[in-house]
């Protein structure tokens, strides 16, 4: 992290005002119409922090190419913490930090944090709201719907709050790590690449049909994998995905149409 942070131009960065990070939470209520199958959140997410990101960083294309190439990349959290994770990105962009331990906190955090804001907010304020509102409005009280949308506009404008907190904690954050920038970069890359890969069984489903038996025995294919190794047939198969893509260049188009001919074959045979 430079003392004097300049973007790829030489022009010392901008600072971002409590005007720009507020306009930030207000802007994240729209980002999931953004939405990718494929990258999930990340076209909105990085659409959100554009404004701000020229703001700090002016007309440097070269810097905007490289903040847009590691935010694009998966992304899916809770919407609220999508905002206080926005606001950190942008605090430690702001401070110049290297971009290797940015991307490796976005990815670290991520999961942990969507876990945090489902259970905060979808399972306990919203669901205990709705059973208020709905037991109001049994009785024939207009309040009933009256209350639900009052207290979900709050929680939908609390965005603001969180772009403010993840910002604030951004900065503190940058200013303490100092010289552990190195370390820090290699254990948060450590940890993303580890949540990245725990996501893989919830979005990658390989398995064998449970008809599909050894001989003329019981046992079926399928359950020795799940003894052996839980989970190993959909790790495999992105590893060799992976290995297309890293290792032979294979085109993508050419990968998508290879997956889906494979998963045919796999249903004629009536073994997947």
């Amino acid at each position: 992290m430079a003392s004097n942070p300049t973007n790829k131009k030489g022009e010392p960065l901008k600072t971002l005002s409590k005007k720009d990070i507020t306009q930030l939470g207000i802007n994240s209520l729209t980002e999931q119409i953004a939405f990718s199958f494929e990258r999930m959140q990340a076209p909105g997410w990085t659409m959100n922090m554009i404004p701000g990101f020229k703001k700090i960083y002016g007309d440097s294309k070269e810097d905007l190419s490289e903040f847009m190439t590691y935010n694009m990349e998966f992304m899916n959290t809770e919407p609220h913490m999508a905002t206080l994770l926005q606001g950190m990105v942008l605090a430690m962009e702001e401070k110049g930090t290297d971009r290797k331990l940015i991307s490796s906190v976005r990815n670290g955090l991520f999961g942990p944090m969507a876990g945090i804001g489902d259970s905060l907010f979808w399972y306990t304020v919203l669901p205990i709201t709705a059973g208020i509102a709905c037991s109001l409005a049994k009785s024939g009280s207009v309040l009933g719907p009256l209350v639900f949308i009052a207290i979900y506009l709050v929680v939908g404008f609390s965005r603001i709050w969180f772009a403010h907190l993840g910002y604030n904690l951004g900065s503190k954050a940058v200013e303490k790590v100092g010289t552990a920038t190195k370390y820090l970069t290699g254990a948060a890359g450590i940890l993303g690449t580890t949540v990245i890969g725990a996501l893989i069984p919830s979005y990658v489903t390989v398995e064998f049909q449970k008809k599909l038996v050894f001989g003329v025995g019981s046992t079926t294919v399928q359950s020795v994998f799940n003894q052996l190794l839980p989970n190993v047939l959909p790790l495999a198969t992105v590893f060799l995905i992976y290995w297309l893509f890293k290792k032979k260049h294979v085109n993508t188009i050419a990968v998508i149409g290879g997956v889906i001919v494979f998963g045919l074959l796999m249903s004629l045979l009536n073994w997947m």
